[in-house]
C-alpha cells in the first residue's frame, strides 16, 4: 500500500470516528457547533466549512483546530446537553491526539515523503461576544479595519467589489433601493420625492422619473410599487418602461405606509402603516384581501416580510416575531438580549432569523429556536444602525450605521465577512441584494447609490437547485426514487452513522440498503431464524438487534446482517418490539405475553424483573434520553418505567383501541402517543399531563412515530397510507402529506443528521424523502 492510499484510508476512518463522536454527543448541526464555540471563552472558532472538511474526511485539519473541534464535541454530554468545555489536558482527548499524530505521520508531502506538520498556533482567548474588535479612533474612509484573527482586512478580502456609482437627478439624499425580479433594474427613492430607475449592467439611468417615495418593491411581472409622494397612504403601481400606471392605486387608510412586502406566488402585497395596521392587497384586482390585521397587543410592528414558504411575518419593537396570518405570537421566538427597543429590524427570507440594530450601535441576530445558542452579537458598528438586509439565501447580512460603512456578516457565526465597504462619505440609509444575490446596492446621504458585485468567480445556480433549496427551507419533503421489495415492509431503522438503512418485511426477512442510492448492501436474509419484525441498532452502531420468529433476539453484524449471538427471551409469545437504552447497556423487548423484559446485550443475561402492567399485547416501546422507558399496548394503555429500578412511574389510558407507537422527543420533555383513532396525543412524561393532540384527519390507526434529531419535526405514519410531518413548536402540519404508498405505512425513521426521512409500506416500497437542509 503506497503512502497516498494509507493516508486516504486513515483519513476516512478518522472522519468516521469524528462523525460517531458527533452522533454520540447529540448529533448537533454544523451551525450549532459553530455557535457553541463562539459562546465559550476559549477563543475557539469553528467555521462551517472547516467542520465539513473534518467530518467528510476532505483534509486533515491542523492539530489545534482538530483538538478545538473535539473539545467542543465533548462539551455536550451523552444526552446531547451542554456541559463544560474540557481543558486541553483532559484525558478523553488523549486518543484524539494520538490518532492525529499517527495520521499526520502518514500524510504525503510534496516530496512524496511523510512528515508531521507543526501544530497551528493556539488561538488567543477573547470574550465570547467580541467577535472582531476594531481599532480606535474611527479610521477615515478607505482605511483598513481589523479582520478575523487580528490581521488587517484588505480590499482583496471583500466579498463584493465596486461596480457603479449612481448620482440621482435632484441631488437629494437617497433613502431606499429595490431590485427588479431579474436584477436588471434598480429603483431608488430620494428625500426630494423622486424615484429613478437604473440599468444595473451599465449604471445608466432610464430617462424618466416620477414623484414618489419609499418604501419600494417590485412584483414578479416587473411592476414597480412605490408610495405616492403627496399622499403617503397610497401605493402606486408603475410600468417600468415609462413609469405610467401599471394597475390601480392602493388606498385603504389614512396613516403613512411604513413598509411593504410582496408575495409573488399569490400576487399579494402586504403594507404596514404607522398606526401598526397591516393590509393585504390582491394586485390583480387592486382590492384589499380581507380586513386589516391589527397591531399585536401594542408591541409596535416595525417591519413585515413574506417568507419563501408564503408566511407573512411581522417583527415588533420588542424583538418578537408574529405569524400575521395566524394573528398570534409564534411559540419559541426569542426576545432581544437588551431591554432597549431595537430601532432597525430585518427578517431572513426563510423567516428563521431576525436581525436588529439600535441607535447606540448595538446589533445582533436572533434564531427561531429558544434557549442558548439562538443569539449572536454583531460587534463593530460606530454609531446608530440605520439599515439591515439579508442575502436571498440567508447566508449573509448587510448592515450600515452612521460611519458611512457597510458591514457584511456570516449569519451562521456572527463573524464579519471581509472589510467594510467604505465608498460612501455620509451615512447609508438603505440596502438591497439582487434576487440572485450577485449584486448589492446601497443608498446614502451623500446623494449617491453604490452598486457592488460579488467578487470571485461567478456561479450560476441551476433552477432545480434553487427550487430544492426553497422547498427544504419550507420543510416540504422532496421524494427520492422509491425502492421496491418483494414483500411488505413493517419496520425501518437507520444505523447511528447513517450509512445503513435496515428494513424488515412482513415475512420476517431482513433487508439492508444504502440510504442514498437505495442499493442492496447485503444479501436479503429470509431464513427461518431471520424472521424479524422488530429491529434496533445499538447506540454505538456495532450491533443490529432483531426479534426472530423463534421468540428470541438475534444480535447481528450491521454490515452483513449475519448472526453474532442469539438471546432466548422467555417471552410466552411473539416479540413485537425492542429498543436499546441510550447508553446501550440494556435491551428491552416487548411481547405478546403482555410483558416487557430487560436484557444485558453483552452477556445475554436477563434482569431479574419483568415489567407487567398491561392487559394486552405490548407493541410500542421507546427509551427517553434520560433512560425512562415507555411501553404501549393493545389495551390502549401507556406505562412509564424508571430503568433500571423497574419502578412504574405512571400509567395512563389514551385510547379505546390499541396504541401501536410511542416516541420521545430528543430532549425527553415530550412523549408522542399514536392512537387507533388517528390522533397523536402529546404528554408531559414528567407529569403525565396532556399537552396537545394532533389530528391526522382520518380515523386510521397511527402505526409509527419518529422525532427528527433536532426535535423540530414529528413524523407520523398510519393505516391510510399517509405520512405527516408536524411542527413541534406550533403543532401545525408542515408541507403536504407524503402519500406515495398504496396501503398502510408501518415504519418511519429519520436519518441521524435529520436530512432524510424513510418510510416503509405494506405495498413493498421503501420511500426516502429529503426533509433537511443540504
Amino acid at each position: 500500500m503506497d503512502a497516498h492510499t494509507a493516508f486516504d484510508e486513515g483519513l476516512a476512518a478518522f472522519a468516521a470516528e469524528l462523525r460517531r463522536l458527533r452522533i454520540e454527543r447529540g448529533n448537533r448541526s454544523y451551525r450549532d457547533l459553530a455557535l457553541r464555540a463562539a459562546r465559550t471563552d476559549t477563543g475557539i472558532r469553528l467555521p462551517v466549512a472547516t467542520q465539513s472538511d473534518a467530518f467528510r474526511g476532505r483534509r486533515l485539519l491542523g492539530f489545534d483546530t482538530l483538538m478545538a473541534l473535539v473539545r467542543i464535541l465533548y462539551s455536550y454530554d451523552e444526552y446531547g446537553q451542554e456541559s463544560a468545555v474540557p481543558p486541553h489536558a483532559a484525558p478523553e482527548l488523549d486518543p484524539w491526539r494520538r490518532r492525529w499524530r499517527e495520521l499526520a505521520a502518514l500524510q504525503p508531502t510534496g516530496a512524496g515523503r511523510a512528515r508531521i506538520p507543526a501544530p497551528e498556533p493556539v488561538p488567543v482567548p477573547v470574550p465570547a461576544a467580541a467577535h472582531e474588535p476594531e481599532p480606535e479612533p474611527t479610521p477615515p474612509p478607505h482605511t483598513a479595519e481589523q479582520g478575523a484573527g487580528g490581521r488587517s482586512a484588505t480590499a482583496a478580502d471583500a466579498p463584493f467589489a465596486p461596480l457603479h456609482r449612481l448620482i440621482g437627478r435632484t441631488g437629494g439624499a437617497v433613502w431606499s433601493v429595490a431590485f427588479s425580479p431579474d436584477g436588471r433594474l434598480l429603483a431608488s427613492a430620494d428625500d426630494d420625492g423622486i424615484v429613478q430607475l437604473w440599468h444595473t449592467g451599465t449604471g445608466v439611468p432610464l430617462p424618466r422619473w416620477i414623484a414618489c417615495t419609499f418604501p419600494l418593491a417590485f412584483t414578479r411581472g416587473g411592476v414597480l410599487l412605490a408610495v405616492d409622494d403627496k399622499d403617503r397612504s397610497v401605493v402606486r403601481q408603475l410600468v417600468v418602461s415609462d413609469l405610467t400606471p401599471g394597475g390601480p392605486s392602493l388606498s385603504g387608510g389614512a396613516a403613512q405606509i411604513r413598509a411593504m412586502t410582496y408575495d409573488a406566488d399569490r400576487h399579494l402585497l402586504a403594507t404596514l402603516d404607522f398606526d401598526g395596521l397591516v393590509r393585504l392587497w390582491d394586485l390583480r384586482s387592486g382590492r384589499q384581501a380581507g380586513p386589516p390585521l391589527p397591531d399585536h397587543a401594542g408591541h409596535g410592528i416595525r417591519t413585515v416580510a413574506f417568507t419563501d414558504d408564503g408566511r407573512l411575518l411581522g417583527a415588533g419593537s420588542g424583538g418578537r416575531v408574529w405569524d400575521m396570518f395566524r394573528e398570534r405570537h409564534r411559540p419559541g421566538e426569542p426576545k432581544p438580549p437588551l431591554v432597549d427597543t431595537p430601532d432597525v429590524l430585518a427578517l431572513s427570507p426563510d423567516g428563521r432569523m431576525l436581525a436588529f440594530g439600535r441607535t447606540d450601535g448595538s446589533a445582533g441576530l436572533l434564531g427561531s429556536r429558544p434557549g442558548p445558542g439562538g443569539e449572536l452579537t454583531l460587534k463593530g458598528h460606530r454609531g446608530a444602525v440605520h439599515a439591515m438586509a439579508f442575502s436571498p439565501d440567508g447566508g449573509l447580512l448587510a448592515s450600515t450605521c452612521e460611519d458611512s460603512r457597510v458591514r457584511l456578516w456570516d449569519t451562521g457565526t456572527g463573524r464579519r465577512v471581509g472589510p467594510p465597504l467604505s465608498l460612501h462619505s455620509h451615512a447609508v440609509n438603505g440596502l438591497a441584494f439582487s434576487p440572485d444575490g450577485r449584486l448589492l446596492a446601497t443608498a446614502s446621504d451623500d446623494r449617491t447609490v453604490r452598486l457592488y458585485e460579488r467578487s470571485g468567480p461567478a456561479r450560476t445556480v441551476p433552477l432545480a437547485e434553487r427550487a430544492l433549496a426553497a422547498a427544504l427551507r419550507a420543510q416540504y419533503g422532496v421524494q427520492l426514487p422509491a425502492v421496491s421489495t418483494e414483500d411488505g415492509l413493517v419496520r425501518l431503522a437507520f444505523s447511528p452513522d447513517g450509512r445503513i438503512l435496515a428494513g424488515a418485511t412482513s415475512r420476517g426477512a431482513l433487508v439492508l440498503r444504502d440510504p442514498v442510492t437505495g442499493r442492496i448492501l447485503a444479501a436479503q436474509l429470509d431464513d427461518a431464524s431471520a424472521g424479524s419484525r422488530a429491529m434496533a441498532f445499538s447506540p454505538d452502531g456495532t450491533v443490529l438487534a432483531t426479534a426472530s420468529a423463534k421468540r428470541s433476539v438475534c444480535l447481528r453484524d450491521p454490515l452483513t446482517g449475519r448472526p453474532l449471538r442469539e438471546i432466548p427471551t422467555d417471552h410466552d409469545g411473539a416479540v413485537h418490539n425492542l429498543a436499546f437504552s441510550p447508553d446501550g447497556r440494556l435491551l428491552a423487548t416487548a411481547g405478546a405475553d403482555t410483558t416487557v423484559r430487560l436484557w444485558h446485550p453483552v452477556t445475554g443475561e436477563r434482569t431479574r424483573f419483568a415489567l407487567r402492567d398491561h392487559s394486552g399485547e405490548v407493541v410500542g416501546l421507546a427509551f427517553s434520553p434520560g433512560g425512562l422507558l415507555a411501553a404501549s399496548g393493545m389495551d390502549g394503555k401507556v406505562a412509564l418505567w424508571a430503568v433500571p429500578s423497574h419502578r412504574l412511574v405512571r400509567e395512563f389510558t389514551v385510547s379505546t383501541g390499541s396504541v401501536r407507537a410511542v416516541a420521545f422527543s430528543t430532549t425527553g420533555d415530550l412523549l408522542a402517543v399514536g392512537g387507533a383513532d388517528g390522533v397523536v396525543r402529546l404528554r408531559n412524561p414528567a407529569t403525565g399531563a396532556p399537552v396537545g393532540a394532533l389530528h391526522t384527519g382520518n380515523a386510521s390507526a397511527v402505526n409509527d412515530l419518529a422525532f427528527s434529531p433536532d426535535g423540530a419535526l414529528l413524523a407520523s405514519a398510519d393505516d391510510a397510507g399517509t405520512v405527516l410531518l408536524w411542527d413541534r413548536a406550533t403543532g401545525g402540519l408542515v408541507g403536504s402529506p407524503l402519500t406515495s404508498h398504496d396501503g398502510p405505512v408501518h415504519g418511519v425513521a429519520f436519518s441521524p443528521d435529520g436530512s432524510l426521512l424513510a418510510t416503509a409500506g405494506t405495498d413493498g416500497t421503501l420511500c426516502r424523502w429529503i426533509v433537511g437542509p443540504l
